[in-house]
C-alpha cells in the first residue's frame, strides 16, 4: 500500500469514528439526552457539508446527477422487493405497529427529511469517503452497512434491529455502489424506512 493511500485511510477512519461512532455513543450512553438526536443529526450533517465543500467534491461525486431517472428499473425492483421482505419479516417477527401515525404531525414533517439525510450522509458522503480510501467494492459496500448499522443501536430491541438494519444497509450500499443515485435511493429509503417505522420496528429507547 502506498502512503497516499495509507494516509488517506487514516483520514476516513478519524472521520468516521468523530463523525459517525462518537455521536451516536453520546446518544446511546445518554451522555446527551435522546431529545437531542435530531440536533445532533443537523449538527453532523453540517461537519460533514463541510468537508464536501473544503473537498471541492462535486454533485456526481455524491450520485447527484440531471439523467438520474436512467436507474429508475432497477430502484424501482430494489424498493417493492424491500417492501416485500419488510412486510413478510412483519408476518413473522412479534411488532408494535405505529397506530395513529397520520396524527403525529412531528412524525409526518421530519420523516422525510431525517430519511433523506441519512442517504446524503451514509451514501453520498460516507461512501464517498470509503471509496477514496479501499478500492474493494466489498469492503466498502460492508463497511458501510456495518456503520450505517450502529446508528440503529439507539432504538429498542436490537436483537432484530441491528440484524434487520445491516441487512437493509447491504442492500442500499449494493445498489448505490452498482447505481450511484442519491435521489432514487433517498426515495427507497424513505419508502421502506416509512414502513419499517409504521409497523413499529424501529422504537427509540
Amino acid at each position: 500500500m502506498d502512503i497516499e493511500k495509507f494516509r488517506e485511510r487514516e483520514i476516513v477512519g478519524v472521520q468516521i469514528f468523530y463523525l459517525y461512532v462518537v455521536p451516536i455513543a453520546l446518544l446511546y450512553f445518554r451522555i446527551i439526552p435522546g431529545e437531542f438526536r435530531i440536533l445532533m443529526l443537523l449538527t453532523v450533517s453540517l461537519v460533514l457539508l463541510g468537508i464536501v465543500r473544503h473537498s471541492h467534491w462535486t454533485f456526481a461525486d455524491i450520485g447527484i446527477s440531471k439523467d438520474f431517472m436512467k436507474d429508475i428499473v432497477p430502484y424501482l425492483i430494489f424498493t417493492v422487493s424491500g417492501l416485500a421482505f419488510t412486510i413478510w419479516i412483519s408476518s413473522v417477527v412479534l411488532h408494535d405497529p405505529l397506530l395513529g401515525w397520520w396524527e403525529n404531525i412531528r412524525f409526518l414533517l421530519l420523516f422525510i427529511p431525517i430519511s433523506i439525510l441519512q442517504e446524503i450522509i451514509f451514501r453520498g458522503i460516507l461512501m464517498n469517503m470509503l471509496r477514496r480510501a479501499f478500492e474493494n467494492p466489498f469492503t466498502i459496500i460492508v463497511l458501510n452497512a456495518s456503520v450505517f448499522t450502529l446508528i440503529h443501536i439507539i432504538y429498542l430491541n436490537s436483537i432484530f434491529v441491528l440484524p434487520f438494519t445491516f441487512i437493509a444497509g447491504i442492500g442500499f450500499a449494493w445498489m448505490y455502489w452498482k447505481y450511484p443515485n442519491l435521489i432514487l435511493i433517498s426515495f427507497s429509503h424513505t419508502v421502506l424506512n416509512f414502513t419499517a417505522m409504521i409497523l413499529g420496528f424501529f422504537i427509540v429507547r
